[in-house]
């Protein structure tokens, strides 16, 4: 990937993160290095997650004496997204599960996409597959492949095999560009397979992401990048 590449993908996140409307919105500072972007975001993360700590660690605390279907209620008509999002990560792994199953998938959409996944993992892996699906769909619907790009990481290969297979090649290849870990392209790849990944580098242009597609050649192995050339001489 190179520097400029790398600086657009983090002020994408960055402007995620803000509530901006996209990487544009951040123009001026994708001159910066990727590296600095990414430890700003980091420290904002910090910040929006550790003010008022102990009034929501007190809110989850009182979690434990109400019904989940009444705290899923209050969560997504008087709380929202965000303050949910934050509570999550407070919450046992298993008591989270079983409040998410009565939100709504729309309102799960965005929670998750409000979520900082490192700060939740054990709610995330204890989720069932089924529902993970429906919510990487929805948050697909809505736009968010920023927030989906954070999720990758803590998926299992089944789960996320089968939402590979739902979501569209743009969803993966916008996906795919602003993914947290990228070492994880290559295992990607391999999930999405060789057929489907050249169909989606052919199709790159006319959706308007060269770049993402350029992205995701950088981090194949030589490999893979082998196997596509393969295909393309034998097509």
């Amino acid at each position: 990937m190179s520097a400029a590449t790398d600086s657009r993908a983090e002020a994408a996140k960055l402007a995620r993160l803000l509530g901006l409307d996209g990487p544009e919105s951040l123009a001026s500072v994708q001159q910066a290095p990727a590296s600095e972007l990414r430890d700003y975001r980091d420290a904002v993360t910090e910040l929006l997650y550790d003010d008022d700590r102990a009034l929501l660690q007190r809110a989850a605390d009182a979690a434990r004496l109400l019904p989940a279907h009444t705290l899923a209620t209050i969560g997504e008509r008087a709380l929202g997204p965000l303050i949910c999002a934050r509570l999550t990560g407070l919450l046992d792994p298993a008591r989270a599960v079983d409040i998410s199953r009565h939100f709504s998938i729309d309102f799960l959409a965005q929670l998750a996409a409000e979520l900082d996944p490192r700060r939740a993992v054990d709610v995330i892996t204890s989720m069932p597959p089924d529902l993970v699906l429906d919510i990487a769909v929805a948050m697909a619907a809505r736009g968010e492949h920023v927030g989906m790009g954070r999720f990758v990481a803590h998926l299992d290969d089944d789960t996320l095999a089968a939402c590979i297979e739902e979501l569209t090649d743009e969803d993966l290849l916008r996906v795919g560009f602003v993914l947290e870990g990228k070492e994880r392209l290559g295992e990607v790849f391999e999930l999405v397979g060789l057929e489907r990944t050249q169909r989606m580098l052919d199709g790159a242009g006319s959706m308007g992401l060269g770049e993402e597609a350029l992205d995701l050649l950088d981090h194949l192995d030589a490999r893979q990048r082998k196997q596509l050339r393969r295909r393309v001489g034998s097509g």
